[in-house]
């Protein structure tokens, strides 16, 4: 699909750039205001020539006085000669409107009298248009790389040790706790602490029956 759109819109650009060029061709009149006459010197109309550029939809004017002159298109071996044995084309009309379809070299002369050995011929050369510039495909945007994450160390890992260090545990401290003053942690009961115990549970006892028989009694 994306092609075909591609196609289409190259299509429609060389249309479109023929249509302007046909817009914008140039009529050139041969001569200027002079016309086609017996030129003041020999390479006035080659002066004339260098002087202008011609392109493919172009056209030219030839503008003379046909009871003295007349336009015909030759070879360039007739050109050169200045001879008229196979013209291509003869004109005797005024103006003449000569359309420049094709690229390449045109050769005209006057074949009146020894006019063209005066300078009274011209060589045209047509340029080709110049094609159109495709169109430039979209750029594909950048690919997105994956960012790359740096290995973080824990300060609780220890760095490796190089090969064939020696590696020295650490070495173990044993610290007792201090025993508290006064108590008898980690040693056996004596006797003396179990009497005391014992004495502490009758002296309860006791209590509890005294206060058990007051309240019985005041509720009597």
């Amino acid at each position: 699909m994306l092609q075909l759109q591609n196609t289409f819109v190259l299509l429609l650009s060389s249309l479109f750039l023929t249509f302007l060029y046909q817009c914008s061709a140039t009529q050139f009149i041969v001569g200027d205001s002079a016309g086609w006459v017996i030129p003041p010197y020999p390479t006035y109309y080659t002066n004339w020539t260098n002087s202008n550029f011609f392109r493919v939809g172009d056209s030219l004017e030839f503008n003379m006085d046909t009871k003295f002159y007349n336009l015909i298109q030759v070879s360039q071996s007739e050109y050169d000669h200045c001879t008229s044995l196979e013209p291509i084309k003869v004109f005797n009309t005024s103006p003449i409107n000569f359309p420049l379809k094709e690229k390449g070299i045109y050769y005209f002369i006057c074949s009146v009298s020894n006019y063209c050995t005066l300078g009274q011929k011209i060589t045209i050369l047509v340029h080709e248009i110049p094609p159109p510039n495709p169109p430039t495909p979209s750029a594909s945007p950048p690919l997105q790389h994956a960012p790359k994450i740096s290995p973080q160390i824990s300060p609780n890992v220890s760095a490796p040790q190089p090969s064939g260090a020696m590696s020295i545990p650490p070495a173990s401290i044993n610290v007792s706790s201090p025993t508290p003053q006064g108590s008898n942690v980690g040693c056996p009961p004596t006797p003396s602490s179990i009497q005391g115990v014992k004495n502490n549970i009758d002296v309860a006892l006791l209590v509890c029956a005294m206060f058990g028989t007051f309240i019985g009694f005041w509720l009597m």
